[in-house]
C-alpha cells in the first residue's frame, strides 16, 4: 500500500512540475511577445486575418485600438484561443511583416524544452489586455 501512494504521489507531482513548466514557459513567452511585437511598422493583423487566424471582428477589434502595447496585447489574447497550427501561422506571419527575428526566438524556444507542435500561449496565466 505505501509503495503504491507513493507511486501515485510521483505521478502528481511529475504532473504538476509538467504544468508549471509549461506555464512558466507560456508566460515567459508571452511577455517576451508583447515587448517585441511591432504593430506600427507591419500589416501583421492584414496578413493574419487573410490566413484565416484572426476572425474579421478580431481584426476590427485590434484596429480599432489607439496604443501599439494594447493592440499587441489584444492580439496575444486572441492567439491564446487558437490552435497549434494557428500559432505556427502567426510565427510564419510574423517572419513575413519583418519581424523574422521574434519568430527565431520563439521556434527555437519551443524546440528545446519539446513543445514544438503546441501553442505554448495557452498554458500562459494571467495575461491581461
Amino acid at each position: 500500500m505505501y509503495v503504491a501512494a507513493n507511486e501515485s504521489r510521483t505521478d502528481e507531482d511529475a504532473t504538476v512540475r509538467e504544468t508549471v513548466f509549461l506555464v512558466s514557459l507560456g508566460e515567459m513567452l508571452y511577455h517576451f511577445l508583447a515587448t517585441t511585437i511591432d504593430m506600427k511598422r507591419s500589416n501583421l493583423t492584414d496578413k493574419l486575418a487573410a490566413r484565416n487566424v484572426l476572425w474579421p471582428y478580431e481584426k476590427q477589434k485590434i484596429k480599432l485600438l489607439k496604443k501599439a502595447d494594447a493592440k499587441v496585447k489584444t492580439l496575444l489574447l486572441m492567439m491564446r484561443e487558437k490552435s497549434a497550427a494557428e500559432f505556427e501561422s502567426f510565427l510564419t506571419t510574423l517572419s513575413e511583416t519583418g519581424q523574422q527575428s521574434v519568430a527565431d526566438v520563439v521556434r527555437p524556444a519551443l524546440c528545446t524544452f519539446g513543445q514544438t507542435g503546441r501553442n505554448p500561449l495557452h498554458y500562459a496565466y494571467g495575461m491581461r489586455a
